[in-house]
């Protein structure tokens, strides 16, 4: 299973470049859940984020499979400068800066300067933390304070326990509105705490923030306000996991396992999409828990069934009284989804390994 995961990750690779992708981008399509509308949408997001899981699984991977990933990494690395800030800075964006295509391939939103998309932290600290020649760490975590809540401004937020807290904001333009994201947090501090960074006030504001989405409930009742780029608590689980497990195990974010496990195994307790499946069991298994069943499923059935939140126009507009229209169905007509192939099978390769290796520490314990 592992080996055909890596195998079919490679060839969806390579697919990009016959839909004109530049060579080493992931394929990926915008779509809207309820009108035929779907456009090629060459970003880098999904690849940073796909070669990074394949880095932190790399000790995992069987050597004779080790020069796949060697080759799908370096193919994404070398696409890193066209998606550089386009006046030569060191940050980077979710798309093309060079030449500058935002919302590829689209009729409308490409015209517009209200849909154009400042250079973001989240695409700059998966580039930080996968390509290995960056080293300006401490000046990309300067350019994070200067863009955190209350720096510059303060954000429109939000509920009350929050809005004073000096969070890392999603972007990096002054004119764009401050925005706090859950996710995008926790792969700020993940990246810090990889350098060895120095922790500062925005560090221990952000970690306050994450405890309070977790303790409050937020994260499960409203997790489109706490996390508009990763609006699902199934991807904020995951993320969070992610975080726990790769910090220190003394870190105060390690308070919030137990309650962790215990709101996700409630969760899986009623029916969940197959992708939110994935997403939960991979956050146990980052928590050192073995689900209660193996996951089954066929590929092919996964991608053609898998799509991940894009945008929507309630979480565009920094207003909390728009931000709560998210939870109504008309969100649904205001909203795009995503999809990429190669992305869900990055995560499906993830917890295949992560499943794999829970079962023979277990195996090997009861010896």
């Amino acid at each position: 299973m592992i080996s055909n995961l890596l195998k079919n990750l490679a060839q969806q690779q390579k697919e990009g470049i016959a839909k004109g992708y530049l060579k080493g981008i992931f394929a990926s399509q915008r779509l809207h859940s309820l009108v035929p509308y779907s456009r090629e949408d060459e970003n880098i997001f999904f690849s940073s984020a796909i070669i990074f899981t394949l880095k932190e699984l790399y000790p995992s991977i069987p050597n004779n499979l080790k020069p796949i990933v060697d080759d799908i990494t370096e193919q994404v690395i070398n696409c890193y400068p066209y998606f550089k800030n386009f006046k030569g800075g060191k940050t980077y964006n979710f798309f093309k800066t060079d030449p500058m295509d935002f919302f590829p391939n689209g009729k409308v939103m490409q015209h517009f300067n209200f849909f154009k998309l400042a250079d973001d932290a989240d695409d700059t600290v998966y580039i930080y933390l996968t390509d290995p020649k960056k080293k300006k760490h401490e000046w990309l975590k300067e350019k994070l304070i200067k863009h955190a809540n209350g720096t510059l401004q303060w954000n429109f937020h939000k509920r009350t326990q929050y809005k004073n807290l000096r969070t890392y904001a999603v972007y990096f333009g002054k004119k764009m509105p401050i925005e706090t994201d859950a996710c995008v947090l926790t792969n700020i501090l993940l990246w810090s705490s990889k350098n060895k960074l120095k922790v500062c006030k925005q560090d221990k504001d952000s970690i306050s923030y994450l405890l309070r989405t977790v303790t409050s409930k937020d994260y499960v009742n409203y997790p489109y306000l706490i996390s508009p780029c990763y609006p699902t608590t199934a991807q904020i689980c995951y993320h969070y996991s992610r975080l726990i497990k790769t910090t220190d195990k003394h870190h105060l974010l390690s308070i919030l396992r137990i309650i962790l496990i215990d709101d996700i195994k409630t969760i899986l307790k009623k029916p969940q999409s197959f992708i939110d499946e994935v997403f939960y069991h991979t956050s146990l298994l980052n928590l050192g828990i073995k689900p209660n069943r193996k996951l089954r499923y066929q590929l092919k059935d996964v991608l053609n069934n898998t799509n991940y939140f894009y945008t929507s126009i309630p979480l565009m507009i920094p207003k909390l009284w728009a931000r709560k229209m998210q939870k109504y169905k008309i969100s649904h007509f205001l909203g795009l989804r995503t999809r990429c192939d190669g992305y869900t099978t990055s995560l499906l390769l993830e917890y295949e390994i992560l499943y794999k290796k829970i079962t023979e520490l277990a195996l090997e314990t009861n010896k």
